[in-house]
């Protein structure tokens, strides 16, 4: 159905009944709703961390992670103690570290603006690290009950077909729109409001843009406010919201290098550099520096395979530029001895997503390595790595990879590690996998 046809067919919808679509609504809460520990125990610091972990985050994904976070870092004093690195391997797997460092950094925040006490606030709040203006509403809504609005993936979609909304949801006319709806949700404050309003309302819309009002093929038999919903009444459910066309993903390939001991030669001066470890047979992992992706966290050294020649023929022994900066990195910033480094045998590929990026990640050897880390079976060993897709891998949004600079510095700090030690270490979700079978199939 063309707008134009839409239009002729769209008469003046009734003014939206809030008190009767509220009423409807929290009967179908009471039965329907989901049961999560944040919402079990309300309490803003927990709100607070179950809202950051959400973002760009699946809720079954965070289940397995918020109590495992609660349990170690149970208040706001002792997430602002732990260091960025403890704070990263507890969040490892979640991706979009970049969130962790500012839940750690609005942590400190709070012990030392607001001696250690969740502000109530909701500029106190939003002026935190990480927090924007739908986290700081759903932690003043779910943690301390208050009158704010929420507007987020679910209750856009609700909203959108509940007004019959045939703009892209991203432009401002249509945000406007929506967060006034969102608001005109929520009864003005009086003496008489009944206690967790605020909270159950938001609630029971995110509960049932999530469970009914789906992407695709909504349950509007299933629905409490289908009497009132203009998509239903004008068969347009397919229609709205109309969403922001996404960019097509950028293509690209690395490749990573399990780096042994051995492999350097075990010179002095690298067990000096990079740690006190002996073991011809340590890996070599680098913490990625501020400007790159995964910054914070340790990883295997990668580099990013630029000539096309070379990324379709997989002869990356035969690409110079790519032989300059490994031989950059392990004699400037590894301290290794002087040689003709180059990219040996490929011993695994994968894929993966990173930001606007497909990665397909090849692991590798240094040429002429001695130690025989993988076994005859390794082309079998990542299998499947290949088939997945960290969708939470996409931390450092705009970082312009294919700028000289992020090659200069690949590493913020080295270490020789032994293998069975890699569990100790917070690495990438690639860089995890990666190391979870090396443990196994090492000689």
């Amino acid at each position: 159905m063309s707008r134009a046809e839409i239009a002729s067919k769209k008469e003046p919808s009734p003014p939206f009944n809030f008190q009767r679509a509220r009423d409807a609504l929290l009967e179908w809460f009471a039965t329907n709703g989901r049961r999560f520990p944040w919402r079990d125990d309300p309490s803003p610091y927990r709100v607070w961390i179950s809202e950051i972990m959400l973002q760009q985050t699946t809720t079954r994904t965070v289940l397995g992670y918020f109590e495992r976070f609660l349990k170690r870092f149970p208040n706001v004093e002792s997430l602002a103690a732990s260091s960025e690195e403890e704070t990263l391997m507890y969040w490892e797997g979640l991706g979009y570290y970049r969130r962790a460092r500012s839940l750690r950094a609005a942590a400190v925040e709070i012990v030392e603006r607001f001696d250690a006490r969740f502000p109530s606030e909701y500029a106190d709040v939003l002026s935190l690290p990480g927090v924007g203006r739908y986290a700081a509403g759903a932690i003043m809504s779910f943690g301390f009950d208050k009158r704010f609005p929420i507007l987020e993936a679910n209750t856009t979609r609700l909203h959108a077909r509940l007004t019959g909304l045939l703009e892209e949801t991203t432009k401002s006319s249509s945000q406007r729109l929506l967060w006034k709806f969102a608001e005109d949700w929520l009864p003005r404050e009086t003496k008489r409001r009944v206690s967790g309003c605020y909270r159950n309302i938001n609630g029971a819309l995110t509960d049932l843009g999530r469970l009914v009002c789906s992407p695709v093929g909504p349950r509007c038999e299933a629905c409490p406010l289908v009497e009132q919903c203009v998509a239903n009444r004008l068969g347009l459910q397919e229609q709205t919201p109309v969403l922001k066309k996404k960019s097509e993903p950028i293509k690209r390939v690395d490749v990573a290098l399990l780096i042994v001991r051995a492999d350097l030669k075990r010179s002095d001066k690298v067990g000096e550099v990079i740690g006190a470890s002996k073991s011809p047979s340590d890996v070599l992992l680098i913490r990625r520096p501020r400007n790159a992706l995964w910054a914070g966290l340790w990883d295997f050294p990668r580099f990013e395979v630029v000539d096309s020649r070379f990324v379709k023929a997989k002869c990356f022994s035969d690409d110079a530029s790519l032989s300059e900066r490994l031989q950059f990195f392990l004699e400037e910033e590894v301290g290794a001895p002087p040689n003709d480094y180059r990219v040996g045998r490929t011993v695994a590929t994968t894929r993966h997503s990173v930001t606007r990026y497909r990665v397909e990640l090849h692991v590798c050897q240094l040429a002429g390595t001695s130690v025989n880390l993988v076994r005859a079976a390794e082309k079998t060993l990542f299998d499947s790595l290949a088939s997945s897709v960290d969708s939470g891998e996409r931390d450092e949004l705009e970082t312009k990879l294919r700028d000289p600079s992020f090659y200069a510095r690949q590493a913020e700090e080295l270490r020789w590690v032994p293998i069975s030690s890699l569990s100790d270490y917070p690495l990438s979700s690639p860089g995890r996998r990666v190391a979870e079978r090396l443990a196994r199939f090492v000689s």
